[in-house]
């Protein structure tokens, strides 16, 4: 990222009254859906059926980042076609945008600790199918049985030892972790992972 690119990034930010990206992506996109979880039906569905409640709840309810919404400072996607590396189109589940940031999600359904959480999502970030150029991205595990800390954990053990991992570290601010992967362009990105329930049974 140049030099210029970076500072206006920075200005952006600061007007919003975040000093970073990591800033506004742990303050305010992490923290409004996990506040939103709160608010949201649990009842068990399927993963775009799960997705789609965040997304009503964010844009419904008057919040943080709901005002950013109704200026059109930030704008809130989903199912956002995009470009991979081999410009090939993908779908994208939630994607935080202003500019100069872009900010993915991928979600996953989940009653275990499925490798198919890493194999169908997390290394869609490492392999540059999802946010090339970006340096945070994120997942959500919607737990619809099975013991969420036991997942989160099973997960975790395995992305520790996966060969492109940098790191794996706890997040105060968020329900899950946060990993670091080397990317296949020489890259990194971070990536953070929150885990919900959505085990209730019936509306």
């Amino acid at each position: 990222m140049s030099s210029s690119q970076s500072d206006f990034i920075k200005f952006n930010l600061s007007k919003l009254g975040f000093s970073s990206k990591q800033d506004i992506i742990e303050n305010l996109f992490l923290k409004s859906l996990s506040e939103s979880y709160t608010r949201i039906n649990m009842a068990v569905g399927k993963e775009n059926e799960i997705r789609d409640r965040f997304l009503k709840d964010l844009h419904t309810t008057d919040s943080d980042i709901k005002k950013w919404f109704q200026l059109k400072i930030i704008y809130l996607d989903w199912e956002n076609w995009v470009f991979t590396s081999e410009y090939t189109l993908a779908r994208t589940d939630i994607t935080f945008k202003l500019t100069g940031l872009e900010f993915i999600i991928e979600c996953k359904r989940l009653k275990n600790a499925d490798k198919a959480y890493i194999d169908e999502g997390l290394e869609r970030f490492v392999t540059l199918k999802y946010s090339r150029g970006d340096e945070f991205a994120g997942m959500i595990g919607f737990i619809t049985s099975g013991d969420k800390t036991a997942i989160c954990r099973g997960l975790k053990d395995k992305i520790e030892v996966l060969g492109h991992t940098v790191s794996v570290s706890e997040v105060s601010s968020t329900p899950g972790f946060n990993s670091c992967h080397n990317r296949t362009d020489q890259t990194q990105i971070s990536i953070y992972h929150l885990f919900f329930n959505f085990t209730i049974t019936g509306n």
